[in-house]
């Protein structure tokens, strides 16, 4: 399955570690790492780092897979973000806790709530075939914990948070994020739960298709350089 993968880290050395191994190894008999965005939260605010293209396009061509990366740290870094922090739900061990998020109230809203101050998180699409492989290894490097979901419903949920965002604007005017108190902050979040319920299957799938053939041309791509690159030159 093609996931969104959050992964948080309480120290930057892990967060490294992991960077270097996907580097190294983007593509593996049980998962592949095609992009990726390194997040920090810095005064409450949601910042990328560093973005890492694993399945880098030499033509230039833009994908939904390059797309959809970019979209979620969008919608992250700015109001909408801002306002779906401060999940309330039961304090239990980080990766359950988060888990929970993500079950009960969308990826986005698990971003927002388990990046605390001053800490690190990697934002990738993977493609999986085997979830408990890149779990264990995650934790063997020092990850704190981490979530996935499938990538169509994440990208759903930036479509419905871009929505909501454009309606509200469209009747109110620009978001004041220093005046909005709980009341709006809980209706934002009670809104993207809403309408993550009636998400339409064939919009669904639509986004689906669009990122599997995405994630096929750009990780056969890779394979292919991959060979290329072991392969002795004729010159030798």
């Amino acid at each position: 399955m093609d996931n969104i993968v959050f992964i948080t880290f309480k120290q930057e050395k892990p967060l490294l570690n992991v960077l270097d191994r996907f580097n190294e190894n983007p593509i593996t008999d049980d998962y592949s790492v095609m992009q990726a965005a390194v997040l920090r939260k810095i005064s409450g605010k949601i910042v990328r780092e560093r973005s890492c293209d694993f399945g880098e396009d030499e033509a230039g061509t833009r994908h939904l897979t390059n797309d959809l990366i970019d979209s979620i740290v969008s919608v992250m870094s700015g109001p909408i973000g801002n306002l779906i922090g401060g999940y309330t739900g039961p304090l239990l061990d980080a990766e359950l806790n988060a888990r929970q998020i993500v079950e009960d109230s969308g990826m986005l809203e698990a971003i927002a709530a388990k990046l605390n101050e001053n800490e690190w998180a990697l934002l990738a699409l993977v493609r999986e075939h085997n979830e408990i492989s890149l779990s264990s290894r995650l934790n063997t490097l020092g990850a704190s914990a981490a979530v996935r979901k499938d990538a169509a419903l994440v990208a759903y949920e930036v479509m419905n948070a871009r929505a909501i965002r454009g309606e509200w604007e469209e009747r109110n005017g620009a978001f004041d994020i220093e005046a909005a108190d709980d009341a709006l902050k809980e209706s934002i979040r009670a809104e993207l739960r809403e309408r993550a319920k009636r998400n339409s299957f064939e919009q669904e799938q639509s986004i689906r298709d669009r990122l599997s053939g995405d994630f096929d041309y750009l990780q056969n791509k890779t394979v292919a350089r991959e060979a290329q690159s072991r392969t002795p030159s004729a010159d030798r």
